[in-house]
């Protein structure tokens, strides 16, 4: 997705409107939010130094005004952590984060155990109740952006990304749907056959069409608007059957 945005999709844009400012829009699926390798996230961190974690960009201590290393210096005393990264409970320590726990005196865990896939955190501790919570409540890390929009930021665009929402509100997800049903019906389900077919499914779907998904969409965001339940007769009524029968016609 970045490949294709930065080295496609960015150069017809400055073609097609040189001299011009982007503004890229996405949804919020979880590929447009994948962070680069570097980036600051205690969710990737181990406790104590080395092992699997990454090598992390530096981090800022905005309470005392400085840049953080999250990787040990080559020329450490300690030659055995030289180059490798701190570890969670080093870089709190560092910023001066690294407490007792409140009630049973033993040191921050590295994350609160979990029950039903659910967190176990502690929502009525506002520091956090775990080394992770508490990382990662900080402004630096907070703050981490994701590899598609920090790209495009650097490269001088900029980056929107849409709230996240049921697909039925957005009328491109209908467009893609006819044009998938089109390539599912028409592909002989090889690569070389999806390259010819893909083409001409996106060319099936009508100007037309894509005009009445729009409609469709605006008549669900209405209805919600008036405050319709989904589901009810009322919320039917107003979205699949009196379209045609609008009272302030100019809103279509």
């Amino acid at each position: 997705m970045v490949h294709h945005t930065i080295q496609i999709a960015l150069p017809i844009f400055r073609i097609a409107f040189p001299g011009c400012q982007a503004l890229f829009a996405f949804d919020n699926a979880s590929n447009h939010s994948c962070y680069a390798s570097d980036a600051l996230l205690a969710s990737k961190m181990n406790r104590g130094p080395g092992g699997s974690q990454p090598l992390m960009r530096d981090g800022f201590i905005h309470s005392k005004q400085r840049p953080q290393s999250m990787v040990y210096p080559e020329n450490h005393s300690n030659y055995r952590l030289r180059g490798k990264a701190k570890g969670l409970e080093q870089v709190l320590k560092e910023r001066g984060l690294w407490k007792k726990r409140r009630l049973d005196g033993f040191p921050f865990l590295l994350e609160c155990p979990t029950s039903n896939n659910r967190s176990g955190c502690d929502p009525t501790i506002p520091e956090g109740c775990c080394g992770r919570v508490v990382l990662g409540q900080e402004r630096d890390f907070l703050e981490q952006k994701g590899r598609l929009q920090e790209e495009l930021e650097a490269s001088g665009q900029r980056v929107i990304f849409y709230p996240k929402f049921h697909c039925e509100l957005n009328f491109i997800e209908r467009f893609w749907c006819s044009a998938k049903y089109y390539t599912r019906e028409n592909c002989q389900y090889s690569l070389e056959g999806l390259r010819e077919t893909i083409p001409l499914a996106l060319d099936s779907v009508s100007t037309a069409t894509i005009r009445r998904y729009f409609l469709a969409c605006m008549r669900i965001l209405e209805a919600y608007r008036m405050g319709l339940h989904y589901g009810t007769a009322e919320f039917r009524e107003r979205v699949y059957k009196s379209h045609r029968r609008v009272e302030d016609k100019s809103k279509w």
